[in-house]
């Protein structure tokens, strides 16, 4: 069985390591996208705060002004930070890898930036897409999604291959399980690296490759979550009951969603895109775990303000809860902000594990191929020397 998982863990490394070290040097990058992504774009920070911040409804005039065309927008995104914008999205352009995305300055609605998301003038949004779907669409998700489950082959076949055999005295090594040995020559020392690395952050890799999975395969995922656990279906969003009348304002949408939240924080509004949807508010409610997502939403009716649905993350079954944490859980935001640097370093180790492995690999290719021409000129060599006799007593015969 040892000998099957070390074929498996070698070959399927050596074949797809290199892609899983891609998928893992993105995510690490995408771990602080947004704080990167101002540095890559200053001109999306202010820091000029105003007594009067703009209003919701501002902000998103001025989007939909700067957009050619002036097409609805369908969400709006408040400022991560101080200094942050609010992101304005619109529909995806015919052709394009992803929609339009406007930062605005949320004190005094002023336009920063008009991108399109995926692209590479964005450059986080093109790593995103680069780390989530390989730049292929719904087929490289699928690569992505598969990648994820031989990231927890590698796993566990790592920890059968890690763990100490058996000493003449019975007992196991895990002095020597858990350390790097400095005293060897450098083929130990690599091997220890590999060895040590692996063993360290298996529970963190363990974690990213499962919550990357249920992000591709939610479906699945949620089928064998289901048979655990209990997970209630995802809800109807719900439209407006009066077809007709003026909307609500964006502004008004928000106060009564904090009236459902109270102590929230809004996180995205999502607007009616047409006559029959509804509002949707989505808040950091008090009680959960991640800091940059809200997970707690409610829709309105978008002519009376009426609430149609609310879910509050804290009060939801156990397997819905396990379902909502994989997001944050694979950026590391449950976490705070030490659970981002440790998901920043795992998702370094991939690559490293594949050096070191790509390393101890072609270092006993090239013995073994040294060793196979040694003993080839050994056998010459005794072949030619045993003819020698019988060449001189052939000639004496003669």
């Amino acid at each position: 069985m040892r000998k099957t998982y070390f074929v498996l863990h070698k070959y399927a490394g050596l074949t797809l390591g290199l892609l899983l070290s891609l998928i893992g040097l993105t995510g690490s990058l995408l771990v602080f996208d947004h704080a990167l992504d101002e540095t890559l774009a200053p001109q999306t920070v202010t820091f000029n705060p105003s007594d009067r911040p703009a209003s919701y409804s501002e902000i998103l005039a001025a989007a939909q002004a700067a957009v050619p065309g002036n097409p609805e927008p369908t969400r709006l995104m408040t400022q991560r930070q101080p200094g942050s914008p609010h992101v304005v999205r619109f529909p995806t352009p015919e052709g394009a890898p992803g929609p339009i995305e406007v930062s605005v300055s949320p004190t005094d609605a002023e336009v920063l930036a008009v991108r399109g998301w995926g692209t590479t003038e964005y450059t986080m949004t093109w790593l995103y897409r680069l780390h989530y779907t390989l730049l292929a669409g719904k087929n490289g998700k699928t690569v992505v999604g598969f990648m994820g489950l031989l990231l927890m082959v590698f796993c566990i076949s790592g920890v059968v291959l890690w763990w100490p055999k058996l000493r003449h005295s019975g007992t196991r090594d895990w002095k020597r399980a858990f350390s790097i040995s400095r005293t060897g020559n450098r083929f130990r020392f690599y091997f220890d690296i590999h060895k040590v690395f692996g063993i360290y952050f298996l529970p963190l890799l363990l974690m990213i490759s499962f919550s990357g999975v249920t992000l591709v395969f939610p479906t699945q995922v949620e089928a064998v979550v289901g048979s655990l656990f209990k997970v209630e279906p995802r809800p109807a969003l719900p439209g407006s009951r009066v077809i007709s009348g003026t909307p609500i304002s964006p502004d008004m949408a928000v106060t009564i969603g904090e009236e459902v939240f109270p102590g929230g924080v809004l996180k995205r509004i999502y607007l009616p895109r047409n006559s029959e949807d509804s509002y949707g508010v989505t808040f950091r409610a008090e009680g959960e775990a991640w800091t940059n997502y809200g997970a707690s939403f409610a829709r309105l009716d978008q002519y009376t303000g009426e609430v149609l649905l609310t879910q509050k993350v804290t009060e939801i079954p156990l397997g819905n809860k396990i379902l909502r944490w994989q997001f944050p859980l694979h950026n590391g935001d449950a976490l705070g902000i030490v659970g981002r640097w440790l998901v920043l370093l795992a998702g370094l180790v991939p690559a490293l594990l594949f050096g070191t492995g790509l390393y101890l690999w072609w270092q006993k290719r090239r013995l073994k191929t040294q060793a196979q021409r040694k003993q080839r000129t050994t056998v010459t060599t005794i072949t030619t020397t045993s003819t020698e006799p019988a060449k001189g007593i052939m000639a004496e015969a003669k």
